[in-house]
């Protein structure tokens, strides 16, 4: 473990860091209170061992500090004084300090308090990391609830919108079947019209007007393109339906091999409203030969994620290179965005379940912390590099599947 000593006296502080060293301490060392603050912000000390009595500032004061820092776990504090009465002991406790040590420091005493804050620590660890997988699982276990929601919602509008669109699209059909046969008829007219000149000349007049009104050759030539690019369009209904479908893999088993090249498309089709309405331009270069065995539900949603994130982050009219490659033992999917970026301290935080940057009510901070455990839990591992204001790249890598191995 890594310890700063503060002591201003320069035989009392090589005593202790000779002892330190000797016990393999990594020992960083301090002549006052100010400097040993200063380098507790630029390091990480599992360990501070500091005099009360120093110039600049006390020990009381360095340890006020260092308890009102957000620093990164917890760090055993151990005063070293001269004090023996009641009320000082009382005083430094309620500072922060976690225990102390009377001058001149016995070794064995020192080497087994130092133990003791060992211990303190390693606990304190095991109990974040426990804590944190805490988290990750209801983070998954709310994460599941919204798939199954969302899988019920697709279900249910894909039967419910499926039927009219079959009703429309045949409609269609048999009127694109049978104008044909009503245009050959107005031809006739217009043949047979010269003959019947003898007709009552109201009867002849209210032909004119109508034929005049429909603008028959405008309808002629343009209604067979309005009933393609109908039917087209409800093609494309339904194509959105069932790029749901396959989005949420309401007909996949629990596991069953991918095509990521698919997956990846398919969720840029369900994601296409928010790429019209910000211009993003998607680059996509997908290998074509992909395929993992998987929870398809669970890696369709590490994708969801991952991409809905780049294109939030992204400035209107920005690009989005979305990127898939494999080599004979892994996959890597790789999504980079040229929008606001990261600093160090959020992009530590990224995978924390609840974790958002995004504004009050309009992120849960779930998607990263699941997308990591569902990585993970396939083997895989997920990486994120990014700088502020020079964009964000993830890069995930699954496991390959050998062909014909089922």
């Amino acid at each position: 473990m890594k310890v700063l000593v503060a002591e201003d006296s320069s035989v009392s502080r090589m005593l202790l860091v000779n002892h330190l060293r000797r016990w393999n301490y990594t020992v960083v060392e301090a002549v006052d209170g100010e400097q040993a603050w200063n380098l507790f912000q630029e390091q990480s000390f599992s360990l501070v061992l500091t005099d009360w009595i120093m110039p600049n500032m006390d020990g009381l004061d360095l340890i006020r500090r260092i308890r009102s820092s957000k620093h990164a776990g917890y760090c055993y504090l151990i005063l070293l004084t001269s004090k023996s009465e009641k009320e000082d002991l009382v005083i430094a406790m309620e500072s922060g300090a976690d225990d102390f040590l009377v001058k001149p420091c016995d070794q064995e005493e020192l080497r087994v308090r130092l133990r003791e804050g060992e211990r303190i620590i390693r606990l304190e660890q095991e109990l974040a990391e426990q804590n944190r997988q805490l988290r990750e699982t209801q983070a998954a276990l709310v994460e599941s609830e919204k798939l199954a929601s969302l899988g019920h919602l697709a279900a249910g509008m894909a039967h419910e919108i499926n039927n009219p669109i079959a009703f429309v699209t045949n409609n269609l059909a048999v009127l694109r079947r049978d104008l044909s046969d009503i245009v050959q008829l107005v031809d006739k007219y217009e043949e047979l019209r010269p003959f019947i000149q003898g007709a009552p000349p109201p009867l002849l007049e209210e032909l004119s007007q109508l034929q005049e009104d429909c603008d028959i050759g405008w309808l002629r030539e343009h209604l067979p393109q309005l009933l393609q690019s109908s039917t087209e369009g409800l093609s494309r209904v339904r194509d959105i339906i069932m790029n749901l479908r396959d989005f949420a893999r309401l007909d996949q088993a629990s596991e069953d091999q991918l095509e990521l090249r698919l997956a990846i498309e398919s969720t840029l089709q369900v994601l296409n409203l928010q790429i019209q309405e910000k211009q993003i331009q998607v680059q996509a270069q997908l290998d074509s030969d992909a395929t993992v065995q998987c929870r398809p539900d669970k890696i369709h949603q590490v994708i969801y994620n991952v991409v809905l994130n780049a294109i939030q982050a992204s400035e209107v009219g920005s690009v989005v290179k979305v990127r898939l490659a494999s080599d004979p033992d892994w996959i890597r999917i790789e999504v980079q965005d040229y929008g606001c970026g990261m600093d160090a301290q959020t992009k530590n935080s990224v995978f924390e379940p609840f974790f958002t940057t995004k504004p009050v009510g309009t992120g849960t901070g779930l998607g990263m912390a699941v997308s990591y455990a569902v990585v993970r839990d396939h083997g895989g591992s997920i990486a994120i590099e990014s700088e502020l204001g020079q964009g964000t790249t993830v890069q995930i890598k699954l496991p390959r599947v050998n062909q014909g191995t089922g």
